[in-house]
């Protein structure tokens, strides 16, 4: 172990760890001594397996470093959002001897907010949905795929260390006492190592400060409070990048209401019950039931044997029904649920000095997150403060989502919403430099997982004039595309061993 983080007087250090597919950021301040630096750490989580693509690191020995780095105390704990790859590395063992002095997460996990509790609720529902809608599918024998890609996203949403996930089992934890999931029992224990100090973070409400760092001012951008944005993931047109992949169009509703529409005997559902004729109801001819009974109502358990161009099918086969059809856009609910909890990121600025440099952070946030940014302005004292004027002062920029392609929107300064244009104007545009959260041979191993997308690296690499950070990938591997003096005084900031790079900031 390299021994206690240390940090120079008007410098940052910001640590990010090789954990793997995931996010885990140690950041340090001088303090009001320079043995005693200010530590704040963001998330702290992986995709399991992601870690032997990069030497076999594990989320263990991240955090024994995080322990050895910080003595033992963590200032401030951010967690912005519910995923396993932010989370799951908090657990007992791997945080035994560390505490947090306070524990900062976004609105949507307080309380005491009507509106917050109101979108968590509805969320649960629709896990529980999800769940169901899963286990019915698991009941046949052509729908593993299906299954499989929903007990990714069922993953993301309960978490886990382990490497298989075990989606059957989900039900039973959405159903059990708080803490339940691997999840909350991560929310859990941050709560109880901050000894429940927890503050909420609202997007435009005010300037938050650090602990012992009189300079430094801290920007909420998102979580956006309008649901509309929050629910809005794809970029419109011109906000996208050249090879972006377009979701599914959203099915919560129409799905939900399906689920809903059974009672608990109900069985499969699609329509409402007066739409309906039971399956498990007596077959025997009735006037009412007749057509049914002719054309749909063969055993479901016959497999069809007969050559179709020589023998008669029977007219009453199961196959002309929609048993379990329907639940195959389980699938797309998954993908927008997981896209919610994404989009509510928390999105922090790090304002290293007044009118200064500053940290962008932006967790997962989706298209409307961004979206949201400018939609409202700080008070800092005297001073008014807008996300355009946070966004051209940016030196650091923590990528969006893996470098997913919804998660950094494409434009120009002179579009009204906030895009990578805006960000690192004039001198900060000289020091301006990306890190990107993604270990690429692991993301090539899942079923549409363009992580980080070619377009966004590649305008990432030219802005940044070849300063970008990969988790996968050794600095020595960086070039530059910038001037070679440049280059060697980017060089001389960076540092790091096979757990971590550290990125050492001038203020």
């Amino acid at each position: 172990m390299p021994g206690p983080m240390l940090v120079e007087a008007n410098k940052v250090v910001v640590r990010l760890y090789r954990i793997g597919h995931g996010d885990c950021f140690l950041l340090a301040f001088p303090g009001e001594t320079l043995d005693k630096p200010v530590f704040v750490l963001i998330d702290c989580g992986y995709k399991p397996g992601s870690g032997t693509y990069i030497d076999g690191v594990t989320a263990a020995e991240v955090c024994a470093d995080i322990r050895e780095a910080t003595n033992g105390f963590v200032d401030v704990v951010i967690v912005t959002h519910e995923h396993q790859d932010h989370i799951n590395g908090f657990t007992a063992s791997n945080f035994e001897g560390i505490t947090f002095g306070v524990a900062w997460f976004a609105w949507t996990e307080d309380p005491d907010d009507a509106f917050a509790n109101s979108l968590r609720k509805r969320f649960k529902d629709r896990l529980a949905l999800l769940s169901d809608a899963r286990n019915r599918l698991a009941a046949s024998t052509d729908a593993e795929t299906a299954v499989k890609r929903i007990d990714d996203f069922l993953e993301f949403e309960l978490g886990g260390e382990d490497l298989e996930f075990n989606g059957a089992l989900a039900h039973g934890l959405l159903g059990a006492a708080a803490g339940g999931s691997a999840n909350k029992r991560a929310m859990a224990l941050v709560m109880s190592k901050a000894d429940n100090k927890a503050e909420y973070l609202r997007p435009h409400e005010k300037a938050w400060k650090l602990p012992r760092v009189k300079t430094v001012r801290v920007f909420p951008l998102g979580p956006p409070k309008d649901e509309a944005l929050l629910h809005s993931m794809d970029p419109a047109e011109g906000e996208g990048f050249p090879d972006r992949a377009f979701a599914a169009g959203s099915v919560n509703h129409f799905f939900a209401s399906a689920v809903r529409s059974r009672g608990i005997d109900d069985g499969d559902a699609p329509f409402a019950r007066r739409y309906r004729i039971d399956l498990n109801a007596d077959m025997a001819p009735t006037r009412p039931h007749q057509f049914w009974t002719n054309y749909y109502a063969g055993p479901a358990d016959i497999e069809l044997n007969c050559s179709l161009d020589r023998d008669e099918v029977r007219s009453d086969e199961a196959w002309r029904r929609i048993d379990r059809d329907w639940l195959y856009s389980a699938e797309a609910l998954a993908l927008d649920m997981n896209n919610d909890t994404n989009n509510g990121s928390l999105v922090l600025a790090f304002e290293l000095s007044p009118g200064g440099k500053v940290l962008l952070f932006a967790a997962d946030a989706q298209r409307g997150n961004w979206v949201s940014w400018s939609k409202g302005t700080w008070r800092d004292g005297s001073r008014k403060v807008d996300a355009r004027d946070l966004l051209a002062r940016t030196v650091l920029y923590k990528v969006g989502h893996h470098g997913s392609h919804n998660a950094t929107l494409n434009g120009t300064d002179v579009d009204e919403y906030a895009n990578l244009d805006w960000l690192g104007h004039g001198e900060h545009g000289d020091e301006f430099t990306a890190m990107i959260t993604a270990v690429r041979k692991w993301a090539d191993t899942q079923k549409g997982w363009d992580h980080p997308l070619p377009s966004i690296k590649e305008a990432l690499i030219a802005k940044a004039s070849g300063r970008v950070f990969q988790t996968d990938t050794e600095t020595e591997a960086m070039t530059s595309n910038g001037s070679a003096a440049a280059w060697k005084k980017f060089k001389r900031r960076v540092s790091g061993n096979r757990l971590y790079v550290d990125y050492t900031i001038d203020v």
